[in-house]
């Protein structure tokens, strides 16, 4: 999978513009604008081309829970 497949669309917080925005690496591929939300985040900057505000994402990963049946 190259890297432009991997790009996912998101709107900036200010103006609503979309930008596709890229995880920093193949573990983290989830996305989110609260840290909290997201386990063991890697924080991202990206700027909109049309207002220039900075939006943040936090990429992190899916936990995978492994029990006894």
């Amino acid at each position: 999978m190259g890297k432009d497949d991997r790009g996912k669309r998101f709107s900036c917080v200010k103006c609503g513009s979309s930008f596709i925005a890229y995880p920093p690496d193949d573990f983290h591929v989830y996305a989110s604008i609260k840290e909290s939300e997201i386990d063991e985040p890697v924080k991202m900057e990206y700027r909109c081309k049309d207002c220039g505000n900075i939006n943040i994402l936090y990429w992190g990963y899916q936990k995978v829970y492994f029990g006894v049946v």
